[in-house]
């Protein structure tokens, strides 16, 4: 009961995910839960916020480039 409403009020919270996949030059993970895909950080090796995601939309070419 309360994991529903807290489901409602704030959607998903992403804690079953995927490993980390790379398609298209686009790292991220998919949540179990709701199936969302999420960006991920290779350097950080972690799931990235949305506001993190928005400032580095060009860093993400250069970090596939250092893990090469």
């Amino acid at each position: 009961m309360i994991d529903a409403c807290l489901g409602f009020l704030f959607g998903c919270l992403h804690r079953n995910q995927t490993r980390p996949f790379t398609l298209n030059k686009t790292c991220y993970t998919v949540c179990l839960d709701c199936g969302r895909e999420l960006p991920y950080s290779w350097v950080a090796m972690r799931s990235m916020k949305r506001m993190e995601c928005a400032n580095s939309r060009h860093h993400v070419s250069e970090e596939l480039n250092a893990a090469a």
